[in-house]
């Protein structure tokens, strides 16, 4: 057996190993934010050109660090948990065995959830579940823990603000998500959405916008029931 064959194998093993757990873990877990950011000793540039180096220990970095984030993300758009693992094992056996010929990028992040993205969209119009001219369905909630919006944890807001955000568009529950559970920049965002800077702030703002005049709405009608 090649040293590339033996190296591709201990990375399947290690990926097997860790994304059981972890995948319940991700889906258990995904109202609340992402992982928290790594104490960096080295920046995304240098790891990045460690993997294109040939460094097999700083592509398990890049998945052990990334994976929660790339399940959470990827399961928004199908409940197929098992094809999003399989596209997520793909996307880092792809870059191990193509990783002299990458790019170089300033997010390892946004890279990862640009191609897990496209992935899944394709293995979706490959079955046919979605059309290529329709939005994917993105599926997203809150959590109790959500303080970006609401100053407290009143239940009956927080059931007001499920509901708005629920009543919007989703390529603008994607942006939110990204922004504020992923905690990405708009340039990020932009990336991953493919979309240019403009449009994700107008979809930010567009969002928020709408959810407090929704939450606004419900607010008068629970007041008009209980008078």
């Amino acid at each position: 057996m090649t040293w590339e064959s033996k190296a591709s194998l201990e990375l399947v093993h290690h990926m097997k190993k860790c994304s059981g757990d972890q995948l319940a873990t991700g889906i258990r877990k995904s109202g609340s934010p992402g992982s928290k950011p790594r104490r960096k000793s080295m920046t995304d540039e240098l790891l990045w050109k460690e993997l294109q180096n040939g460094n097999q220990g700083a592509l398990k970095r890049i998945y052990d660090e990334h994976i929660v984030d790339l399940l959470q993300y990827g399961c928004r758009f199908t409940g197929a948990k098992e094809m999003v693992e399989d596209c997520v094992h793909d996307l880092f056996i792809y870059l191990w065995q193509n990783r002299s010929s990458l790019g170089n990028t300033h997010s390892i992040k946004s890279y990862l959830l640009v191609s897990l993205r496209r992935r899944i969209f394709k293995h979706l119009k490959k079955e046919s579940v979605i059309d290529s001219k329709e939005p994917v369905s993105f599926e997203a909630g809150l959590s109790v823990e959500d303080k970006w919006i609401l100053a407290e944890d009143d239940a009956e807001k927080h059931r007001a603000l499920q509901e708005a955000f629920a009543a919007l568009s989703d390529r603008q529950k994607e942006a939110i998500y990204l922004r504020y559970y992923q905690q990405m920049n708009y340039q990020s965002i932009s990336q991953v959405m493919d979309i240019n800077y403009q449009s994700v702030r107008n979809l930010i703002h567009n969002g928020i916008q709408g959810m407090r005049k929704v939450m606004a709405i419900l607010a008068c009608l629970t007041f008009l029931l209980l008078a």
